[in-house]
Order: structure tokens, then sequence, then C-alpha cells
């Protein structure tokens, strides 16, 4: 299995670890619902340094990501990150990604699923010279190079990640400006200090996975042990895979394989938002709802997984997409996927749980809210 630049920091700190996306990953330190609790109520650090790094240059990279992309990218002021889809011509999603834009054009960088990865990479590769066919006018200069490997990445989440990113950033000696800047960041925005090391950049966004507030670090992937230490030094409690996984469907928010694959597209996993129909793309046409989501909740502790069947009015409407026990709201809380055509005004729904139908209701996403 590969392994991050923190693998030795997760050893020391007896992590439990397991395979994911080819990784050896820590899935939790001192238990799912602490690491839960820590990042709502105070902050919590992951190493996501699985995640893909994928970077677009050329004259021609605005129009082949705007034709490729669920919806335009460029335009925009360099210091805004977009969460887009990558599609397939007939709709389904390749994957959903953060792209970053480092200059008023063409220069771009790709976060993207550590499984999806390698697939993302051979997909742009194999439909760029697609792109070029059906757009005779572009200047074919676009080149896709994986730096996956130069980076680490740091998400830092939780209510008190401001007061922690300060300390960090001073405690490394970073200027006062610069820490202003990241500090006043809303929403889907990035900083970046290019030549970091050598080449290498360092950003500094605040997109989040979990909810919270927070912000991701990414690093030349040798720097990645002293910021890590640093953190926990300063007071942010380690997190793994297992409470990200639950802080994101708390939060609401899909994940590919579940919500979204190559037969689910951005509509069926209720990202409609990050879909602009009204311009050439390559799946003009082909879009269209095939399903939809239904945020459950459970009346009782039940605890719905991915597969189990869902019922309503005695018969079987769909299936659960993702489902796990919320140590927030201390309930059970999942997607169902449902025809798209099924009644909306449905509130009460059975779901089978090791052979036995337990009762949810409807509810709405997020599960849980940043102002509770």
């Amino acid at each position: 299995m590969k392994k991050t630049p923190l693998h030795d920091k997760h050893l020391a700190l007896n992590a439990k670890m397991g395979e994911y996306a080819g990784f050896d990953m820590p899935i939790q330190y001192a238990g799912i619902k602490e690491e839960v609790l820590a990042v709502r109520e105070k902050v919590g650090i992951f190493d996501v340094s699985h995640m893909g790094e994928i970077r677009v240059t050329g004259t021609s990279a605005d129009a082949f990501l705007n034709w490729v992309l669920s919806r335009d990218i460029s335009g925009k002021k360099t210091e805004l990150v977009s969460y887009a889809i990558l599609l397939y011509e007939e709709g389904g999603a390749v994957d959903d990604l953060l792209a970053y834009r480092f200059q008023e054009s063409g220069d771009y960088w790709l976060v993207v699923n550590a499984a999806n990865k390698d697939k993302d990479f051979a997909y742009l590769n194999d439909i760029l010279p697609v792109f070029y066919e059906k757009h005779p006018e572009a200047v074919k200069d676009v080149k896709i190079v994986d730096e996956s490997e130069f980076y680490a990445q740091i998400a830092v989440q939780g209510p008190k990640s401001p007061e922690i990113m300060k300390a960090l950033l001073e405690e490394f000696g970073e200027a006062p400006e610069f820490i202003e800047k990241v500090l006043a960041m809303k929403g889907y925005r990035m900083q970046r200090k290019p030549n970091f090391k050598g080449e290498l950049s360092m950003i500094i966004s605040r997109t989040g996975y979990t909810g919270e507030d927070g912000f991701e670090i990414y690093l030349p992937a040798a720097e990645a042990g002293r910021f890590w230490d640093a953190l926990i030094k300063l007071g942010a409690e380690p997190a793994g895979l297992g409470a990200r996984d639950t802080l994101r469907l708390e939060a609401g928010m899909p994940l590919y394989g579940h919500e979204m694959s190559q037969e689910l597209n951005p509509l069926d996993a209720g990202v409609g938002f990050a879909v602009k129909t009204d311009r050439p793309f390559i799946a003009a046409g082909n879009l269209v709802q095939h399903h939809k989501l239904i945020p459950l909740i459970s009346e009782g502790r039940a605890i719905p997984r991915e597969g189990y069947p869902v019922f309503a009015d005695g018969k079987e409407v769909g299936h659960i997409s993702s489902g796990t026990f919320s140590p927030t709201l201390g309930k059970g809380i999942a997607y169902a996927l449902v025809d798209p055509a099924f009644p909306d005004e449905v509130e009460e729904f059975m779901v089978e749980v090791h052979r036995k139908e337990q009762p949810f209701r409807k509810t709405t996403a997020p599960f849980v809210r940043r102002d509770r």
C-alpha cells in the first residue's frame, strides 16, 4: 500500500490504520465519536494527502476545462475555488473536484478524490484529443500533469480553526499581511504562496468537507510533518477518515461512489447548483435526473448502511446510498435514492436494518447545521 508523508506520525499516535484508495490511512485515533465532537466543538485535523492534485495549463486550458466540467470555471477571480463535476459525454460523473485558478487564464489545479485520481488523469488525457477535434480553433498546447506526489494536504476543521491557523502561521514566520488575507477569506477562496519551497507552492483554502469552518493547507510533502506536529501542539485533535465520512454526511455532502458515479449524475446527487447547462459542454443535452435523494433520520437509534432497502407504504421505493450514526444528533442518518417522480409529501419511511424494518422520517439536509 502507498503511504502519505504523514504515515509515521499516525503510527506514532497509535492510530487504527486501514486501506483506502490504495493508501494505508488512519481510520480513527481516540474514536469516531470523540473525533467528530472535537471538530464540532473545537478543532480537528485530517491527513488528506491521499487526495490528487492535477495541474492543467496552456492557452486552451480554460476552454478545455469549461467544456469537460459541469460549469464554467474561467472568468473568475484567481482567489476563488470552484466546485465542479468532471463529466462523461453521457452525463455521468467521472469525479467531483475543486478547481483552483492560479492565474487569470491558462493555469489550473484540480483537487480530485483519491480513489479516482488515476482514472481522472487518464480520462483528461484521453478526452483532450476529442476536445481538439470538436474545437479546431483551439491552440493545441494543453498540458496535464499529475502533481500529487509533490504535495501533502492537512485539513484544519472546527469553530476554533481560525485562531489555530493564526497561531500556526505566526509560529512559522509568515508575514502579517499574508495571515490577515488567510483569516479574511470567505468560503471557497484561497491564498497561494508560489515558490514556497523551490518551485512548489503553499496553498491555503477555505472549502471544508465537514460543515464547520475550516482551512486546507497544501504543502510540499517534506514540510507536512512539522506543520502536523505544530498543529497538535497548538491544540488540534487528530481525526481519521471514519470521522471525516461521518462529518461529511452530517453536513449533507455527497461522496463519489455513493451519491455520485458514472451511473449517478450531478442532478441525481443533488448538486444541480454546480451544473450550468446554458452553454456548450461535453454532456450538453444528456443531463437528465434519474434519481432523487431524500435525507432520512431515524426515529430511534437504528444505524442505516449503504444498500439497505427503503420502504414507504409497504412498498420498496429505493435504497440507502450513505448512512451512519450521527454522534452530534444521537440518531441514525442517511440519504435514500428513490425515483425522481416519488412524491415529495411522503414523510414516513421504513429502512430494513439487519432484516428488521426500522422507522425513519424525512428531514432536511444538511443534517447538522453550523448555527445549531
